[in-house]
Formats: C-alpha cells, structure tokens, sequence
C-alpha cells in the first residue's frame, strides 16, 4: 500500500514539472514570438536612407569615448595610434515601442536602421575589431533613443613641434565629424559628464616614453565650401620622459669628451696618441648623432639634443685643434733655434778667422746685428730653456711641473734634443708665436676644458630643461 502510494506521488510530481516546463517554453516561446514582430514591426516601414526628424531639426548625436589604450606615437611619421570604445547616442522617433524597457539587440540589427556617418577627419587609417565576432553594441530604449557602441583603432595624425626634443611636450587631437551631413542636417555633442565624455584608462600612465597629462574636449564647428560641419575634437596632451636619452644619450656624450681631455697629460711629442684618440672622440660624438637622426624626422630646425651633440663634437674637435696648435708652435720654436745657432756657428767661425778673443761673449748668445736697436741690447739665447740659467727665470703655477720635468736631467743642449725655446713666462703675445710656450698651452687647456664644458652643460640644462 505504501508502495502504490509513493510511486503515485512520484506520477503526480513528474507530471506537474513537465506541465511547468512546457508553460515556461510555451511562454518564451510567445515572448520571442511578441519581440520577433516589435522588431519586424519596427523596421517594416523603415526607410534607411533617411535621416531621422528628416526635413526638420538636425539630429543631435551624443559622443563618448573611453580609451582603453594611447601607444606607437611615432616621432617619425607624426601620427600616434589609439584603441577607444566609440560611444553614440541620438534619437530616432521611428523605432519607439511599446516595451517598458531598453531591447539589446543583435548588431545584424545595425544593417536595416540608420547610423550617423561619423568619421576621423585627421585619420591615417581606422579599423573595427571582429575577433570572435564584430565588437558592435545595439540597443533601444522605449522613446526611440539609440545607444551604439563599438570598438574602434585609429591611427591619426598628430603634427609635433621638437625644438625641445626630448624635453618636449605635444598635443594631439582626434576630430570626429561627419562626412555626408552638414550642420543643418546633423550635430555633434560631447556627453555630458565630469571628465567632460572622454574617459581615459589608468594603466596608460605607464607609458614608456610618455606621461599622459590631460585630455580636453572642445566641439565646434567648420566651414568647408559646402557649408558648415559640426566637430568633435579631443586633445590628448604628453609630456616626453628624457631617461632614455639621458642613459643612452647625455651620459655617454658627456664621458666621451671628459675622455679626450686625456690628450692634454700625454707628451707633445706622442703625436700617434693624442692624434688616435682625438680621431677617436671624433668619431663616437658622429656616430652617436647620426644613429639619432635615423630615428627622427628630417625637420628643418635643431633639436635640444643636437644643440648638445654639436657642443659635443665641438669640444672634441677642439682638442685635436688645440695639439695642431701645439705642434706648429713647436715647429716654429724648433725653426727659429735652429737658426740661432746657425748664426752663432758663423759668428764663432768668422771670429776665429779674425782672431778675436770675443768667444765668451759669443757663447753667452751676443749676436750683433747692425741696423737693428733690439739686437744690441737682447740675447736671444737667454730666452731659451736650454741656454738660461733656471734659477733666474720666473715661472707660472701651471707651467711649474712641465719646467722642472724638462730641466730633470739637464740644463745644457748637449744633453738633450732640439726643442723649443721657452719664454721668462707663460704669457702668450698675438704678435709673435716665438714667445708662446707649448707646455703652457696644454696646462692652461686641463683647466679651461673643463670650466667652459661645465659652463656649456650649465647653460644647456638652465635653458631645455628648468626653464
């Protein structure tokens, strides 16, 4: 008995389910019916190629944009690429319905309404994403309002001014307008909200070239030869981070010029060294610009980066100018000694063919010289390192280390080979390259080297970067 019993609870509950399963299908199934006929209700008399309130207002389209993502701005060809949501908004009176809510529908739905011809006016090339399916969004509200949303990838122009390059700051715009609706048929709108219909997505502040600082709307209107044009436009605004060049750029710059300066520790004489290693620098600052203009536009103006890679070269350059100026001192030096002596060696010979007792003056460096008042009272030879006595010479801080290397082993000319003279002090006279001393010059160059390539650093960072 209780058997019969529990297998008739059984029938009765299974029966009950199907009941309820085929009143819910038999009811979806009327519900798809009722939708299937709004939506075929809706288009039936639908005419696409009309505008909505045709022949009367313009249609006011809503737009808002939420970048998902700002990379490639490329310097080169000056645009930058941009992957958003596209958001638009407009009424159409044709497609109000019954339905007390908002129908999301299929984006196949798109291909038998009207769509705003929106398009980028400074585009280079745009394109919808379809993986896995067309990345559109469709719904209507009951008053014939119209929400579509897709995701969109443009790459636009974005003209860059880089006088201060890489301390620069640019703007770049998007533009959206229409391309077959004047104003009279169409307008645009930007939403309505705090971040004034542009919302931007946080992780784009870790950009690896740069800092996005802001974004700005702005909408207006233009005028082409047809009439007047309503535009959307968005700036987007960076500042460019500098570490990369300053690591890869500056640093390097810097420290190969820091580096030429050896040139002045090593001997004039070293002339394969100091010629080596100032070719060298040479090299490296050129290399190093020409490997940055390969990655840059072709512009018309300098750069805040080439201003330093030219000071740069500059100073390296002036290394090997400052040894050719020390090696052509040295040779007339070496020229006019010779020529002394050459004077002497006649001298002594013609007094000794006269035989006069005048050779102790004639060793002292006493060469007459008629017609001549600065001859009579001046010893050229005194003026030489090799001939003066050193304890009567005056000398310079600077030049005092390069005296006393020279005169180490000897102070008489037998002892050590042809060079130049040296002056009472290290002065250098316009007039006359005889009294320029060469060891002067490099020791006076290990100071004002440096000095003038910190000034030059000082200046540079004051004027691109803190001003």
């Amino acid at each position: 008995m209780n058997g019969k019993s529990g297998s008739r609870w059984t029938l009765a509950a299974y029966v009950i389910a199907t009941l309820f399963i085929r009143a819910v299908q038999s009811k979806e199934s009327a519900e798809a019916k009722t939708m299937t006929a709004l939506l075929n209700n809706l288009i039936k008399d639908y005419d696409k190629r009309l505008r909505p309130n045709f022949g009367g207002s313009p249609v006011m389209v809503t737009v808002g944009l939420w970048v998902l993502s700002i990379d490639s701005i490329n310097v080169v060809d000056m645009d930058y690429k941009l992957d958003f949501f596209l958001r638009q908004l407009w009424n159409d009176p044709r497609l109000k319905h019954n339905r007390n809510e908002t129908l999301a529908v299929s984006n196949s739905m798109l291909d038998k309404i009207w769509l705003p011809d929106t398009y980028f006016e400074n585009s280079k090339s745009s394109q919808f994403h379809k993986v896995t399916m067309i990345n559109k969004l469709l719904s209507i509200s009951p008053d014939g309002g119209v929400h579509y949303n897709a995701r969109v990838t443009v790459r636009a122009n974005c003209p860059m001014d880089l006088r201060l390059f890489p301390f620069d700051k640019q703007q770049c715009n998007l533009n959206i307008e229409s391309y077959g609706y004047n104003a009279e048929n169409m307008q645009y709108r930007w939403e309505n909200r705090t971040d004034k219909g542009v919302a931007v997505n946080e992780k784009l502040d870790d950009m690896p070239q740069y800092n996005l600082t802001g974004a700005t709307t702005t909408s207006y209107f233009t005028a082409y030869y047809s009439g007047n044009w309503s535009r959307l436009s968005s700036s987007f605004k960076f500042t460019r981070r500098a570490g990369y060049f300053l690591i890869h750029i500056y640093a390097p710059c810097a420290l190969i010029v820091i580096l030429s300066w050896i040139s002045f520790c090593i001997p004039p004489d070293a002339t394969a060294a100091r010629i080596a290693l100032g070719i060298t620098s040479v090299l490296t600052i050129t290399t190093i610009l020409n490997m940055l203009n390969t990655t840059m536009p072709k512009v018309s103006y300098v750069k805040a980066i080439d201003w330093y890679l030219i000071g740069s070269f500059l100073f390296v350059f002036c290394v090997l100018v400052e040894y050719t100026f020390v090696l052509y001192v040295v040779n007339v030096h070496n020229k006019r000694l010779k020529k002394i002596m050459n004077l002497q060696q006649i001298e002594e010979a013609e007094e000794e063919s006269l035989k006069n007792n005048s050779r102790k003056s004639a060793m002292n460096g006493s060469i007459p010289h008629k017609g001549n008042p600065d001859y009579d009272h001046y010893d050229p030879l005194e003026s030489y390192s090799a001939f003066a006595d050193k304890s009567k010479k005056a000398t310079t801080h600077l030049c005092e280390r390069s005296r006393a290397k020279r005169h180490r082993s000897s102070s008489d000319i037998e002892h050590r080979p042809l060079t130049y003279p040296r002056t009472p002090q290290c002065s250098v006279k316009r007039t006359c390259l005889h009294f320029i001393d060469p060891d002067c010059v490099d020791d006076y160059a290990r100071v004002l080297f440096p000095i003038c390539f910190a000034l030059f650093n000082i200046i540079y960072w004051l004027r691109f970067k803190f001003l």
